[in-house]
């Protein structure tokens, strides 16, 4: 069992100033445009709609553009594509590797730099003049949901191929024509790995906020690794004492409540982190994020947002509490 402490600081002059949506039926994908693009670089408009955005945890989906890796396990093989982005519906800054998923289950956003040839993340080389290429979607972060799968094709000005031939992919699309042969390459992991926590700073300033108001921050993020490799299952839990002030003035504890939040921040982890509900009363043990046994492998962020309701009669002052988060 491993624990922290976040000293949690109202600033001074505290009381001088102290659903789920309509999913529609079927995955779908347009992209424009699709054929004719310049093999030396080029930009394309994707659009999705049919994803649903709680699914699998709100953890949204990965589109993405490069060959079809057709083995039982392509969904954990995000390294396959040239470019990827992660869509899903927390976003709220879109940026070169992530974007919104809307909460009617569509998005909307362009994939540029994409050449015709480009090696994988394997050191594979990848030709899309003779190997078929694809804008591909899948369920994010490893999950099992096929439901989210799309494959649409993408080819080249000059290139011979009808979307569907054969060179559409495969364990390894390598090279067309030659004589190949395999080499078996072999690894042992070794170390029992730990379960572990660790916060990203030891102190939360609050807002200030007047009497009868509410005080509102972040936790700072809090990690987990899970690298036991035993996939257990996990738990974490904060609570938080009195708030007291200089002048040994008190805030209950039972006052400050969170909204939590977690997410995989390992690609290719089979851990999936649920976060704890909304609550407020942090005076007793609270869940801030869990996984269950067989998901829990992996590297999670968690964090929440923190509401701290001031007293009417608070006297004024700067207020500190320490909340403790213990991981089982």
């Amino acid at each position: 069992m491993r624990k922290r402490a976040l000293p949690i600081l109202l600033g001074a002059g505290l009381i001088a100033g102290l659903a789920s949506p309509a999913h529609a039926a079927g995955a779908a994908v347009t992209v424009s445009p699709a054929s004719g693009l310049d093999p030396a670089g080029a930009t394309i408009s994707v659009a999705g709609s049919g994803f649903d955005a709680n699914a699998n945890n709100g953890f949204g989906i990965y589109v993405g553009f490069g060959w079809k890796d057709t083995s039982a396990t392509w969904y954990l093989n995000a390294g396959a594509f040239e470019s990827v982005k992660w869509v899903h519906k927390n976003n709220t800054a879109p940026t070169a590797g992530q974007d919104k998923l809307n909460a009617d289950g569509t998005f909307s956003f362009d994939l540029t730099g994409l050449k015709a040839q480009y090696t994988d993340g394997a050191g594979n080389a990848i030709d899309c003049m003779v190997t078929q290429c694809y804008v591909v979607t899948m369920a994010a972060h490893g999950a099992a949901d096929r439901s989210m799968d799309t494959f649409t094709p993408v080819t080249f000005a000059g290139s011979t191929l009808e979307p569907g031939e054969p060179g559409e992919g495969g364990e390894n699309p390598g090279t067309p024509g030659g004589v190949t042969d395999q080499q078996n390459i072999t690894t042992q992991v070794t170390g029992e790995g730990a379960l572990s926590l660790a916060v990203a700073g030891p102190n939360v300033a609050l807002t200030s906020a007047a009497r009868g108001g509410s005080a509102t921050g972040d936790l700072n993020k809090v990690t987990v690794t899970d690298t036991r490799g035993t996939d257990a299952g996990w738990n974490l839990v904060g609570q938080v004492g009195d708030f007291t002030s200089g002048e040994g003035d008190v805030i209950p504890g039972a006052n400050l409540g969170w909204t939590p939040s977690a997410a995989a921040v390992a690609d290719g982890s089979t851990g999936v982190a649920v976060p704890g509900p909304a609550v407020s009363g942090l005076d007793e043990a609270r869940t801030l994020g869990s996984a269950e046994g067989g998901l829990s492998g992996g590297i999670f962020d968690l964090g929440a947002a923190l509401e701290l309701n001031i007293p009417a009669g608070a006297a004024t002052g700067t207020y500190t509490g320490t909340l403790t988060l213990t991981l089982s």
